[in-house]
């Protein structure tokens, strides 16, 4: 299933399809997502696409790789205003979730992570 979600975000013609593709990863909340996401975030030049991947990797990620693409990211004055806001909350979950690890953190107790319907459902069962 992961495979034709990713297919379908790099491939399709349309960027509806493609944004909704990157829906499904998000959904999926699997960490193999993140770089299908990264690649959207730097190659794809809808600004749909750009955001749902920006959230991916708000959502999932906890790598000094994707720290340093939303870093670059950041300061890259193509993206549209909403994209940009979105690089910026996901390098600022991001940099709470690296931190954390560097300090002896588990990915159990990362803040934040996963989709957000995980987190929901987290939050309502502790």
């Amino acid at each position: 299933v992961l495979e034709a979600i990713v297919s379908a975000l790099v491939h399709e013609k349309s960027a509806a399809m493609r944004r909704t593709a990157g829906d499904a990863l998000s959904d999926l909340g699997d960490a193999r997502a993140v770089n299908p996401a990264i690649a959207a975030l730097t190659n794809d030049r809808n600004k749909l696409v750009q955001w749902r991947a920006a959230r991916v990797l708000g959502e999932m990620g906890d790598s000094m790789e994707v720290l340093g693409t939303l870093k670059a990211a950041s300061f890259d004055k193509t993206y549209a205003f909403e994209v940009a806001f979105e690089i910026k909350d996901a390098l600022r979950k991001v940099k709470a979730r690296v931190v954390q690890l560097q300090n002896g953190g588990t990915g159990e107790s990362l803040p934040n992570s996963g989709p957000i319907w995980k987190q929901i459902q987290e939050g309502s069962s502790s």
